[in-house]
């Protein structure tokens, strides 16, 4: 995001490289004829004027995906955090701690999701590069965040943090791998995330669900709900309901 601190900043570093341009020109020995110094005066002119162009045209860029993006990052943000972290409170035991795991295994999972989805996808290129952080890996974190929440309810209750944060970092790893097989390879379009986030998310979930004594869960009262916390989940369901969909 372009903020008027970093505007300020290159400003500044614009007026100090055009100062030194100029007292090079005018401090080089040798230059006194009155040709030399004019030509390089100009030349130092115009390689300073380019710059700001340059520079006027990269903000604009980026205020313009900015514009474009942001509406579209709120709603999924919103989706993760709060749609999520409302519908994660169906087992009345534990209520605040799905909205404390939603809030830290999201942040998490969102960080890791951009660093994991690059590096597979410069491996399947074969050229590495930096991994930028712009508006649009944000979102593409979100994704993956959802992903993970998504499992999240298949396992809630019957594992621990330490537990759901292996399960996480796993998890991502393969949906990283998923999402670059389908989107380099097979060129499939999936702008809901019906692929490759709900219905990878689901059936990762039952697979993990498999492992954590699906039996004894099943019985166990502390995996049940109650008339408050099925309501509060009902509200997270409406907003996941209502929220825009990345295509709109």
């Amino acid at each position: 995001m372009i903020d008027e601190t970093s505007i300020l900043t290159r400003q500044d570093a614009l007026d100090l490289w055009k100062h030194a341009a100029y007292k090079a020109v005018n401090d080089v020995p040798g230059m006194t004829t009155t040709t030399s110094k004019p030509s390089c005066q100009s030349f130092a002119t115009s390689a300073i004027s380019q710059l700001q162009d340059e520079t006027m045209s990269a903000e604009a860029i980026a205020k313009q995906e900015v514009q474009t993006y942001y509406p579209l990052f709120q709603d999924v943000h919103v989706m993760i955090f709060v749609g999520f972290g409302f519908l994660m409170v169906f087992l009345k035991n534990h209520s605040w701690t799905s909205v404390g795991y939603n809030f830290l295994i999201s942040a998490y999972v969102l960080q890791i999701t951009i660093l994991i989805v690059g590096f597979w996808h410069q491996l399947y290129e074969g050229h590495w590069h930096k991994i930028s952080l712009d508006i649009t890996s944000l979102i593409l974190g979100d994704f993956g965040a959802g992903a993970v929440m998504i499992t999240f309810g298949a396992v809630l209750g019957k594992v621990s943090l330490p537990q759901l944060w292996f399960l996480a970092t796993l998890e991502i790893i393969f949906y990283a791998l998923n999402e670059t097989i389908c989107v380099l390879e097979f060129k499939a379009v999936d702008m809901g995330g019906s692929m490759y986030v709900h219905t990878f998310g689901a059936y990762f979930g039952l697979a993990a669900s498999y492992f954590y004594k699906p039996k004894e869960a099943k019985d166990n009262e502390k995996c049940e709900g109650d008339y408050n916390s099925q309501l509060v989940a009902m509200i997270g369901t409406c907003l996941l309901y209502t929220s825009p969909s990345p295509r709109d």
